[in-house]
């Protein structure tokens, strides 16, 4: 039975405001390298700018991705790199640290990073994986036994590596699995083994806000469902008593976030400035609440409760997506990208992926209560409360996010992912609900629309 310890509540609830301080941070768990980007970059760098924890846990390495090698970016000349999964894998860690960078301003750990199954295993009795190493590129490649951070054991016995599952196209915009994943395909993974390691993250860290994909895994990729279900099954390990992570390895009584620039590193709490461990009441010895910390700091002990996390998933309103595919095919700058390019358009009209919900609050009702400042976060975060007013128990609630004081980051994340993403394009004033676009490997123009929403879930309901 999943249950919050006394003093514990919903981060958008149990503090001031109608969003309460936010203070704890953001922990984004997302299924491969660019997804950080592509989903939560506007929450990301919206934390990161506001100078509030903002940290990103990556499943996998997205070795099975596909390359486009576009001349005059980074990913010039790199098309070979397409089904040599390690090599592969091991340069989407670069790309993935310049966009954390990029998503942080230019601040080498104001977005930190780690890969998941760098996290330390936490019970003897899970399946194990085996058989990878887990080490960052650089250093399988240096060769060095004296390795910068700890991570699971080196002895090939004990090493763990989540895999990326692959995927095939099924419908216009929604994959579907493989016929060929491995067996080490993160997708296929016993689901309490990387959900243990993810718990004790939010217990040390103890964010105000986990964020991931909606349960459809935003388009369906087999690793972004289970993405989905490894999220929702570590908040509520993270807030039972009754768990305990235990520990395997050397790794075991580590804990926290590095920064992005670690590739991956996970840095002990002794070394982070770690604060007091919480209680079981969700305070510190001495009474203080535990509401989060400074960035890069764990804020509690991984064997205490934290329920105070809300969990936020992606989602967006049919007909604001809709309406942006529409707006970006009638663009004049994008129809000649398109035309040059050899791109296409999404029709606006055709089945749209499981992140597109038709129940949500469109753009204009947005409009009627931003200027409300009942409805705006108090802790310099462009976020906004709509749909169900804030201090409800019942339902959901639905959360914007407005990108526009942070697109040049968030586009310039893309640009750094460029093997996977081509023609990042911020636009110098909105169209309606367009900021800007992007492509794909599918070569479909899509739009960057001006807020990202998330429909606010409590798991532990």
């Amino acid at each position: 039975m999943n249950t919050r310890s006394g003093g514990e509540g919903p981060a958008l609830s149990a503090f001031r405001g109608p969003f309460g301080e936010l203070s704890g941070g953001v922990l984004a768990v997302h299924a491969h390298p660019d997804d950080e980007t592509l989903s939560t970059g506007g929450l990301l760098a919206a934390f990161a700018a506001a100078g509030l924890p903002a940290r990103v846990v990556t499943c996998t390495r997205g070795e099975r991705g596909e390359v486009i090698a576009l001349p005059g970016t980074t990913s010039e000349g790199r098309a070979g790199l397409e089904g040599d999964g390690p090599a592969l894998g091991a340069y989407r860690e670069t790309e993935l640290a310049r966009a954390l960078l990029a998503l942080g301003g230019g601040v080498d750990g104001a977005v930190e990073q780690t890969f998941l199954d760098r996290l330390p295993q936490v019970s003897p009795q899970v399946t194990r994986v085996v058989g990878a190493d887990s080490r960052p590129a650089a250093e399988r490649d240096s060769g060095s036994a004296d390795r910068q951070g700890p991570g699971p054991a080196a002895d090939s016995a004990v090493a763990v590596r989540y895999e990326d599952s692959g995927m095939e196209w099924v419908a216009p915009g929604v994959a579907g699995p493989a016929p060929d994943s491995p067996p080490t395909a993160f997708a296929r993974v016993p689901l309490d083994e990387p959900a243990g390691r993810l718990a004790a993250l939010i217990r040390t860290t103890r964010p105000a806000v986990v964020a991931t994909y909606e349960p459809g895994g935003g388009y369906g990729h087999p690793d972004h469902v289970r993405a989905h279900e490894v999220t929702v099954r570590a908040v509520r390990l993270a807030a039972d008593p009754a768990w305990q992570p235990g520990g395997v390895g050397p790794a075991s009584q580590q804990g926290g976030v590095g920064p992005a620039s670690q590739q991956g590193g996970v840095a002990p709490a002794s070394q982070q400035g770690g604060v007091a461990p919480a209680s079981r009441d969700g305070q510190r010895d001495g009474g203080e609440p535990v509401r989060g910390g400074g960035r890069g700091r764990g804020v509690g002990s991984r064997d205490e409760p934290w329920a105070g996390a809300e969990l936020w998933q992606l989602v967006a309103p049919a007909a604001e997506v809709r309406t942006a595919r529409a707006t970006l095919a009638g663009l004049p700058e994008a129809t000649a990208l398109a035309a040059t390019a050899g791109l296409t358009f999404a029709d606006p009209a055709e089945d749209l992926p499981p992140f597109a919900r038709d129940d949500l609050p469109e753009r204009s009702a947005e409009r009627q209560v931003t200027g409300s400042s009942g409805y705006r976060s108090p802790d310099e975060l462009p976020i906004t409360s709509v749909g169900r007013r804030s201090g409800r128990s019942d339902g959901e609630r639905v959360v914007r996010v407005d990108v526009g004081g942070v697109l040049g980051r968030v586009v310039a994340a893309m640009r750094a992912h460029a093997t996977q993403v081509q023609h990042a394009t911020a636009l110098a004033r909105p169209e309606g609900p367009v900021a800007g676009w992007y492509a794909l490997s599918n070569g479909v123009l899509a739009p960057i629309l001006t807020t990202e929403t998330y429909a606010v879930v409590d798991p532990l309901a």
